[in-house]
């Protein structure tokens, strides 16, 4: 098994999307999940040797979106805004 880093950002709201597909195209360069869709806080898994494949892309996206990459406090946990099922009900 390969190991991975774990990084965390903060990009606008606007712009989560944008950088899932930019990830997306490059396939196997990274995990990326939503950690707070509010504050705009994204984590990305990273396997250890395209790490710096990873600061390249982070770079050149800082030419097109606002990412500053950011740290959690040792032993937080985000949870999810809980998303609305159906009028009344919501799940995590």
């Amino acid at each position: 098994m390969m190991d991975t880093v774990t990084r965390y950002f903060q990009i606008h709201r606007r712009d989560l999307v944008f950088m899932k597909f930019i990830l997306e195209a490059y396939e196997g360069l990274s995990t990326l999940s939503t950690e707070d869709r509010d504050k705009g806080i994204v984590r990305l898994n990273v396997p250890q040797p395209f790490n710096d494949d990873v600061d390249a892309l982070i770079e050149a996206l800082r030419m097109e979106i606002s990412i500053t990459e950011v740290e959690l406090p040792e032993g937080s946990i985000v949870e999810p805004a809980p998303q609305p099922c159906k009028e009344g009900s919501y799940h995590a």
